[in-house]
């Protein structure tokens, strides 16, 4: 689940970006004029585009696509049903015919972006230890560090230090705000395709829970590769779609996020995209992580739905918080929730992919992009 509303600004890509700097500053960025007329032709042709994209896989090309899963918005309790597709040749998944871009910010209300900001700014110190130690290990020395979709700057404070250089990329003017009075970084505010970062700028670009609500993977991992220095590493993290639990909960996966979750990546389709977009892999493994809490809570609402009750949509929903209840929760989540986390895990079938790819020195530049 990410940790901002990214494809939001996807609508407001016709507005000029902005770059707040470490001293306060904001400087304005003309937007790529071409990205931004292609965006629009891409909005006013969305349905006849995505249509022809329903018979090839967007991401491999291949004809070899069946249906996969149809399922509605569950963290707002809506109705509509929405159609997952997956490649046979590539196993990617993806959204057939999703919401076009200046209607992705209905869904992405305040519910969901307060939910996204307590779990990234909770406890930060734990959540990010694993991250800042993986980018330690494999880039050492430090350098310059670019986390797109920084959101307030949870992850990029704790890499705070003289050893980093700390930039970002958010959509919101208010949360990049709070990134840069956090951390001190240099927060570009905008769309990712109208940064504007000269090639090679970076030893580490990260993109934690963002894949998958981005519209055109292939192009942003094509940004990705032109701003990181030959040897530098791209570090990622989203859902599994091949994960125990996607398989046990089907519709119900918390994973899943309809419509906000546009590609939906298993290991073997990461490691195909990348490898086709000629990055080296250094690490991949399914983390613990688990989503059971949230999908056994779609699986009440939905049961409470049935039976006459009225239950308030997971997005509004308050989980008590009685002393009983927050004992109950712990044993499960002691009892079962994490071993079968780390079961899965080791299984790789964990419900988290977390992976590093580096970009080879002896890469093509950015031309082919």
């Amino acid at each position: 689940m990410a940790r901002k509303p990214v494809a939001t600004a996807l609508a407001r890509c016709l507005t000029t970006g902005r770059f707040v700097t470490s001293n306060g500053t904001t400087e304005k960025v003309q937007p790529n004029m071409n990205r931004t007329q292609g965006q629009v032709l891409e909005v006013e042709g969305f349905e006849r585009e995505t249509a022809i994209g329903d018979d090839l896989c967007p991401l491999c090309s291949s004809s070899e696509v069946f249906p996969f899963l149809t399922a509605p918005d569950r963290f707002h309790h809506c109705r509509e049903l929405y159609h997952l597709l997956r490649c046979q040749s590539c196993s990617g998944v993806w959204l057939a015919r999703p919401p076009r871009p200046d209607e992705m910010a209905v869904h992405y209300d305040d519910d969901y972006h307060r939910t996204i900001m307590t779990a990234g700014e909770t406890y930060p110190e734990k959540r990010w230890k694993r991250h800042r130690e993986l980018i330690s290990r494999y880039k050492q020395g430090g350098g310059a560090i670019l986390d797109i979709g920084c959101s307030s700057g949870a992850f990029l404070n704790t890499m705070k230090g003289p050893s980093w250089k700390l930039y970002g990329i958010e959509m919101e003017d208010s949360t990049a705000e709070k990134a840069r009075i956090a951390t001190g970084a240099n927060v570009f505010v905008g769309d990712v395709a109208d940064a504007p970062f000269s090639p090679e700028s970076f030893d580490v670009v990260t993109a934690f829970d963002l894949l998958e609500h981005v519209y055109e993977p292939r192009e942003f991992l094509g940004n990705v590769k032109k701003w990181l220095k030959p040897d530098g590493i791209f570090f990622t993290m989203l859902p599994n779609i091949d994960a125990w639990e996607s398989k046990v909960f089907g519709s119900y996966w918390y994973g899943l996020e309809l419509p906000r979750h546009l590609f939906h990546f298993s290991p073997r389709s990461l490691r195909n995209l990348m490898t086709a977009l000629d990055f080296e892999e250094v690490l991949l493994f399914t983390s613990p992580v688990s989503y059971m809490e949230r999908s056994v809570g779609y699986l009440v609402t939905e049961a409470m739905d049935r039976t006459g009750f009225s239950p308030a949509p997971p997005a509004k929903a308050t989980p008590p918080n009685s002393i009983v209840w927050r004992a109950v929760r712990k044993a499960m989540r002691l009892a079962l929730v994490k071993p079968a986390g780390h079961l899965a895990s080791s299984a790789n079938a964990g419900a988290n992919i977390e992976a590093i790819f580096r970009k080879s020195a002896s890469s093509l530049d950015e031309r082919n992009w």
